[in-house]
């Protein structure tokens, strides 16, 4: 009995006759259909005694052996077998004189018996000193106050389990903040439903962590509980560790082994996996880590290999983000924080992913209900408290839903460009509308240069239908069935494709494969020497850490994208956590078109990384001719693990007479600093004006003028349409540089009102689109 005897009669002489209190309360462990395990701990009582029951009489009683626990008390874990599944049971449990509250959970439902349930996912609870009540808010006005204002009733008639994925408190070790901190706020939750935690990096790998939860006993011998599995209903449950030195090859090999017999259990529809890390994380990158990334490519290929949709719960970084992965049907969700300090945007390095749709810093957590039967689903709800600076009360800020079945899509056809010769300022790839209105999720583009060979595309584009990040969401306006596609080469054949999802994460087939050719540029050659390294670094200076030329393979590399040579911005054989290199162009010769304010510049690259963490980005810094910055642009980015042509084209601002074009890489995980370049670019010129109209390969659409007034115009401008003209009609609107541009649009009787909001001065292409007529004409705003 681990010592227990005399350990219990030192306690009964120091506090004789004395009841026992309840240091930590009961809470619910380890539930199978037929059984579940009660824990709590007291101060003292040489009985662990379980009351049950099908109703509040009880009349069962289980019995356990109590153990001392690491604080000086006594721990109790009672297993309580026997039990039918899918069942409403009642329990109070007795240490000698007393007695706890009586409390009701419901036994697991097998798979078969085809039962929808719903669970919590909620993470970082670690207690924050300058806001200590948030988790017991998260619980009580949060989880509990939700579901009774939802479905009423018990708890455990609502509520299956809760997962978190670790930091429950903030110093492990120290052991008054489990029960203070983490156990009294949660108590009246997990006294109805089962709990299953994994370690975060504030457990810092106690043994109160393992002494607290009876997790299942199924991971690798030896590491029991830092790794296990649990089925509930037709979902399979896997907790990871994620923390050092057990995120490991070890842990990899068992959880291959899992997902390879999850395979092939026809029981279980869904994978939802827990641990603590991000692979990639929105909201402050530094958390980011790369043994989250092998479990996240084992969970994609399993869930496309098997036809099970998969998600990854996390947190580490204490906000919430939901993303999900452009291939397979995995979900990235962070469902912090249920008590952390926020990790406000602007406070740590971030970074926007293109996996991610939603990132928001607040306080909250996440309901997800599983849907069984003959079409399996789940659907996932943030549930937002606020944050410090608005309160909200349980705000849905989010909502998904993720079929098993792989639902059928049309498949879109290629509209435009095909088969003529176009501008390569223009290239605006243009697809038939999505089938079912609203549900458009993302967009995927194709473009090659080798016909049929898309395994390296030149262009690879994912639209998202949305980007909530830095509370503001990009894609508020934008077409997913048209994109506008820059850097194509002059005088060059080009194939493209697209396909496209639905917002369940479901993907049409490719179009089929089309082409088209430009033709001459507006724009200049490229001003940049040495573009892609093959002389070395000559013409490029370093300005901050290691720049490395590097040829196919060297130190664990990539391949170059063309040529024999690349850039490693921070290095590979050596590395640095940080590199920057320039060139500056002189381009005084073009002085007198870009002080009239005609010139624009198209600037970008080739770029990859080795995984998709580091962050290889370039940008250019206009100065005037005596070498003082006029303007700076923003960074382009390209940390995807395939070159991908990365370009912007901006305005040159008046005076400028050097361009200085600056490459950089940042290193997020490892060692190397994996920022490649290749093919770099920087090429002046005026851009034609480009018509973005959709054009039909089978029934072309009837083209018409319009005239719109007054014209030029300094806040709106109104366009007539023709008698029998619906209004139901799409409006797009480009400015001179053939940019999506978001001027609010109204319609009054027959007339569609362009207003000019804050669109800057200059002209704008507006073209209108109804049925099978099409018509445009020019507005000017001053």
């Amino acid at each position: 009995m681990k010592n227990l005897q005399s350990f219990l009669i030192t306690l009964f002489l120091c506090g004789a006759l004395q009841a026992q209190t309840f240091i930590v309360k009961p809470y619910l462990q380890d539930a199978t259909p037929n059984s579940v395990r009660v824990m709590w701990e007291s101060d003292g009582g040489e009985d662990s005694v379980v009351h049950w029951g099908e109703d509040e009489s009880l009349g069962n009683t289980t019995t356990g052996e109590p153990y001392a626990s690491a604080g000086g008390y006594v721990m109790h874990d009672v297993l309580i077998e026997g039990l039918d599944r899918f069942t409403k049971y009642y329990y109070q449990v007795e240490t000698g004189s007393s007695q706890s509250g009586l409390a009701m959970f419901r036994t697991p439902p097998f798979a078969s018996d085809e039962e929808d349930f719903r669970f919590v996912a909620m993470s970082d609870m670690q207690q924050s000193w300058s806001d200590p009540e948030i988790f017991d808010e998260v619980v009580h006005d949060g989880v509990l106050d939700y579901l009774d204002n939802q479905f009423g009733g018990e708890v455990a008639d609502n509520l299956a389990l809760v997962l978190i994925p670790g930091d429950l408190v903030d110093y492990g070790n120290t052991y008054q903040q489990w029960e203070e901190d983490f156990f009294d706020p949660a108590s009246d939750l997990l006294k109805s439903v089962p709990l299953y935690p994994v370690l975060g990096n504030h457990e810092a790998n106690t043994s109160y962590f393992f002494q607290y939860f009876h997790l299942p006993e199924n991971g690798t011998p030896g590491y029991e509980e830092h790794w296990w599995w649990k089925d509930y209903g037709n979902v399979r449950f896997i907790g990871l560790d994620s923390n050092a030195p057990y995120n490991g090859e070890g842990q990899i090999n068992w959880l291959e082994e899992v997902l390879g017999s999850t395979c092939s259990a026809d029981s279980i529809d869904f994978v939802f996996a827990e641990l603590h890390h991000p692979f990639k994380s929105e909201l402050w990158t530094p958390g980011e880590n790369d043994f989250t990334g092998e479990v996240v490519e084992l969970l994609e290929q399993f869930s496309t290999d098997c036809g099970k949709p998969s998600i990854h719960f996390f947190g580490h970084t204490h906000g919430y983000s939901r993303g999900q992965s452009r291939d397979h049907k995995h979900v990235w969700l962070n469902v912090a924080t249920a008590g952390g300090a926020i990790d406000y945007w602007g406070e740590w390095p971030q970074f926007d992913y293109e996996e991610f749709t939603v990132s928001e810093d607040d306080w909250g957590f996440v309901m997800v209900d599983i849907e069984a039967g003959e079409d399996p689903k789940f659907t996932v709800k943030r549930l937002s408290r606020g944050d410090n600076y608005e309160d909200l009360d349980n705000e849905e800020i989010d909502r998904f839903t993720v079929t098993k079945s792989n639902l059928e899509l049309d498949t879109p056809s290629a509209q435009h460009p095909v088969d003529i010769t176009i501008s390569p300022e223009c290239v605006i790839l243009c697809g038939t509308d999505f089938e079912l209105e609203g549900m458009h999720g993302a967009t995927h583009w194709q473009v090659t240069n080798s016909e049929g060979d898309y395994s390296t595309p030149l262009v690879d584009l994912w639209e998202q239908h949305q980007n909530l990040y830095f509370n503001e969401d990009s894609q508020v306006g934008e077409s997913l069935t048209d994109e506008h596609v820059l850097g194509l080469e002059a005088n060059a054949q080009y194939w493209w494709r697209v396909r496209y999802r639905d917002k369940e994460l479901n993907w049409s087939e490719w179009s089929n494969e089309v082409s088209f050719t430009t033709g001459e540029s507006s724009f200049s050659a490229n001003l940049l020497e040495n573009p892609g390294s093959e002389n070395l670094m000559e013409d490029w200076i370093i300005d901050e850490g290691i720049c490395e030329s590097m040829l196919a393979g060297d130190c664990a590399g990539t391949n170059p994208y063309s040529g024999n040579r690349y850039f490693a911005v921070g290095g590979l054989c050596e590395e640095s956590e940080i590199g920057r290199m320039h060139q500056e162009i002189d381009i005084s010769m073009y002085a007198d078109s870009v002080d009239q304010g005609g010139m624009q510049v198209v600037f970008g690259a080739m770029m990859s990384d080795w995984s998709g963490s580091d962050v290889p980005d370039m940008r250019l810094v206009f100065k005037n001719q005596n070498g003082y910055t006029i303007s700076t642009t923003d960074y382009i980015t390209g940390n995807q693990t395939a070159w991908l042509l990365i370009e912007n084209i901006v305005d040159i601002p008046a005076l400028s007479r050097i361009i200085r074009a600056e490459l950089r890489g940042t290193r997020n995980e490892g060692t190397d600093n994996d920022s490649y370049f290749d093919d770099v670019f920087v090429r002046l010129g005026s851009e034609v004006e480009c018509n973005a109209s959709v054009v039909s390969i089978d029934e072309p659409l009837q083209n018409l003028t319009f005239t719109a007034y007054p014209n030029p115009s300094s806040d709106k401008a109104k366009i007539t349409l023709p008698k029998d003209w619906s209004m139901e009609t799409t409006v797009r609107v480009v400015d001179s540089k053939g940019r999506k541009a978001q001027p609010q649009i109204t319609f009054e009787s027959s007339n569609v009102i362009i207003n000019r909001t804050d669109l800057s001065a200059g002209t704008y292409n507006v073209t209108l689109v109804n049925g099978k007529f099409w018509g445009s004409t020019t507005v000017v705003f001053e």
